[in-house]
């Protein structure tokens, strides 16, 4: 069940994309970057990981919540495209990290 954090590695990835493709303001830009960036690694270490700890997944969903207060905390609401983007990708985020969570409480670790 840890193959799904593959979509929140792929969601890193198109925050990272997006931040340009988008067109957005430089704070805009600069918070979907970190925030890809943040992603992708907390991805790479669920999946690659024998037994990653649960708290990396509870820091995707924390970073899920961010993306969708994002567009209030810095203003740029008004900017459809990249406050839809934002929130859409910060709710799948959120759902997968759970997701994560669960498998990775629930996988047997060789100390078991």
């Amino acid at each position: 069940m840890k193959g799904i954090t593959w979509i929140n590695l792929i969601l890193g990835i198109w925050l990272i994309v997006a931040a340009w493709a988008v067109g957005s303001a430089s704070v805009v830009t600069a918070n979907d970057v970190v925030l890809g960036v943040l992603l992708v690694a907390c991805s790479w270490w669920i999946v690659g990981a024998m037994a990653p700890p649960v708290g990396i997944a509870w820091f995707e969903m924390l970073c899920g919540l961010w993306l969708i207060a994002a567009p209030f905390a810095f203003g740029y609401r008004a900017m459809r495209a990249a406050s839809i983007n934002d929130v859409v990708v910060g709710i799948v985020t959120i759902i997968v990290a759970a997701i994560a969570s669960t498998a990775i409480t629930r996988t047997p670790t060789a100390a078991a």
